[in-house]
């Protein structure tokens, strides 16, 4: 039967026995816990153990490594005492390990230059015989008798001669061309070769050493499973919104994908583990703020301090892994009855506390040069309401916005979402964190089924008064819509009226306004709403207006806020 032993000690100092032998423990990554912020890495190892006291050692683990969480636990066929963890970081140069590859690359290097130095010699002596053949070709025919003329050639032996010249120099040209192109490819290759030289530049490298202090009263093998975290990875979830608007608005649902997009760069790669993303966030806050009083008192004078300002210990927080830009939309989706469909896996999703749990299923690769690694983790089916908002002061256009409550037992972590609307791609848009039952609205884009038509039908202006001339200005508009769905639809249109920030200013609004439904929205003042169900085929018309009162020898200023 075989015997469990769990090892959660802190890191200690212990004296080993002269008699403890060394064992070293190869170990592989098995699985990773991966958190929106940093990861627990599980190792795992198969060791034969003899009787009597012995060191375990796993060598060559990141030298980032967090050793307060180093912890150990495993199985054996007997029974197998732990007395202590111990780690320590090493210092290490990669220039025993890679000064043959250099030597390599060096030896590469001097043949290319060897090569190079043939093919100027060829060039030099293709030069040589072009001058040659262009001196030779100018030259008269030489005559056996001195007294007599040159002899001259007919037409046809003086064509001769030019084919034969032009052939002769066709082939040199060639060969010349050759030689050039040979020659530019052997300098970029010792180009690519002295960068490679370069990037194995000896280097100080940080390695931690860990090593497990043992006992055993009989011969027995185990397995032991060490686990560390680390900084460097994370992983960060986003969402594909796919609303799907039925007939006449009946069997309207929105399909909800959550997906996570995962990273690291430490010194590991992780090849073929057993992947697990947890909502926990262990490097944040545990506990809230101490809150500090305050006071008010007096404003003196101080000597101003001319030191910069920096982050905490002169040292920027590391993000977990480099910012990957979303992909690009997937294409529409397809339904074709030939064929079978094909879709990404899920995650197998389990609560712990107050996290959630998603174990990718299979064994999956990330590995530690920049690559952005996108698993699917599940799919949600919501109900959703459906409602129109437009702003039409600032936009013409109707916007579709789909309200839907937050099902299962975990929450949604804040995230880009990809918006689809009958299976096309409509933008981008953001989710807060949400928990289990919350509400939220999504937008999805222009309904061009709702038009909305503002117009201006008063601007005015006017003086009263004998002894002081006040100056009041009217304006006025009507907001008309339109419901051109086959259905009914909630539609909110949003406007606003300034508001006086001195007493000399009056701003009301004038008789015959359509009376809000909600009068500072969101706590902004002057902000007003007015919604209503708009039948199909129906139309709503909001008159909407104000007045402005103020001494006519003090301009009047408008602003943002």
């Amino acid at each position: 039967m075989k015997h469990s032993f769990v090892a959660l000690l802190a890191l200690t100092t212990c004296i080993t026995p002269l008699a403890a032998a060394e064992i070293d423990a190869p170990s592989t990554i098995d699985a990773v816990t991966v958190y929106p912020v940093g990861a627990e890495i599980t190792r795992l190892t198969r060791v034969n153990v003899t009787a009597g006291e012995h060191t375990l050692v796993f060598d060559n683990l990141p030298g980032n490594l967090d050793a307060q969480s180093i912890r150990v636990e495993g199985e054996a066929g007997a029974r197998v005492d732990i007395g202590s963890v111990d780690s320590k970081v090493v210092h290490v140069t990669s220039d025993e390990q890679l000064a043959g590859e250099r030597r390599r690359l060096e030896a590469e290097i001097e043949t290319l230059h060897d090569e190079l130095a043939a093919i100027g010699q060829l060039k030099r002596t293709i030069d040589y015989q072009r001058r040659l053949i262009q001196d030779m070709a100018t030259r008269p025919l030489p005559t056996p008798d001195k007294d007599k003329t040159p002899q001259r050639l007919d037409s046809e032996e003086l064509g001769n001669l030019f084919d034969l010249v032009a052939a002769k120099l066709q082939v040199l040209d060639r060969r010349m061309l050759d030689a050039d192109i040979r020659q530019r490819e052997i300098n970029k290759a010792i180009a690519e070769l002295q960068g490679k030289i370069t990037e194995l530049a000896p280097k100080r490298l940080r390695k931690s050493v860990v090593t497990v202090h043992l006992s055993s009263d009989t011969d027995t093998s185990g397995t032991f499973r060490l686990r560390y975290r680390v900084q460097k990875a994370g992983w960060r979830p986003y969402y594909d919104a796919r609303l799907s608007i039925g007939e006449k608005g009946k069997d309207t649902h929105l399909s909800l994908v959550r997906r996570a997009e995962i990273g690291q760069q430490t010194t590991e790669s992780w090849d073929n583990v057993a992947l697990t993303l947890s909502t926990a966030r262990p490097v944040g806050a545990t506990a809230a703020p101490d809150l500090p009083s305050i006071t008010y008192g007096f404003w003196t004078a101080a000597k101003r301090d001319n030191r910069s300002a920096g982050s905490v210990n002169g040292l920027a927080k590391n993000k977990p892994f480099a910012d990957v830009q979303i992909a690009e939309a997937p294409a529409e989706e397809q339904s074709l009855d030939s064929l079978a469909r094909m879709e990404q896996r899920e995650a197998v999703t389990s609560t712990v506390g107050f996290h959630a749990l998603y174990e990718i299923p299979g064994r999956v690769s990330v590995d530690n040069e920049g690559t952005a690694k996108k698993v699917r983790i599940a799919t949600q089916a919501l109900g959703t309401k459906l409602s129109v908002t437009a702003a039409p002061v600032l936009d013409p256009n109707a916007y579709l916005t789909a309200e839907f409550k937050v099902g299962g037992d975990t929450p949604l972590l804040p995230g880009h979402v990809l918006l689809f609307r009958d299976n096309v791609f409509m933008g981008r848009g953001h989710l807060p964190m949400l928990s289990p039952g919350e509400q939220h609205g999504l937008g999805f884009g222009v309904d061009d089924r709702v038009r909305i038509a503002r117009k201006e039908v008063r601007s005015h202006e006017s003086e009263s008064g004998l002894i002081s001339t006040t100056l009041v200005k009217e304006y006025a508009w009507v907001i008309e819509v339109e419901n051109h769905h086959g259905f009914a639809m909630p539609v909110t249109v949003y406007d606003r009226v300034p508001y006086a920030t001195h007493e000399d200013i009056t701003v009301e609004m004038l008789p015959g306004t359509t009376k809000p439904d909600e009068r500072d929205v969101e706590r902004k003042r002057g902000v007003h709403a007015w919604t209503s169900d708009v039948e199909a085929g129906g139309e709503m018309t909001i008159n909407f207006g104000y007045r402005v009162t103020s001494p006519k020898d003090r301009p009047i200023l408008l602003g943002m806020h």
